[in-house]
């Protein structure tokens, strides 16, 4: 399950939420002041290859033999 970033429009918290994928805003409740006006916040997320395989950051190969 993802987690969620999350800010409060009713009381201008920001949080974080572990949901199911697809879950919306409308489920979401602030743990604050118990709003459900809330928007969903654009964040990063991060990934991992497995290893190193001479593979560069851009996801191209580096060269090597």
């Amino acid at each position: 399950m993802p987690i969620y970033e999350y800010i409060c429009r009713a009381c201008n918290s920001e949080f974080m939420m572990l949901q199911k994928m697809g879950a919306s805003e409308k489920d979401t409740e602030c743990p604050k002041c118990g709003s459900r006006d809330v928007k969903k916040k654009l964040s990063t997320f991060g990934c991992s290859t497995g290893g190193g395989y001479g593979l560069n950051p851009s996801g191209g190969y580096s060269g090597g033999s």
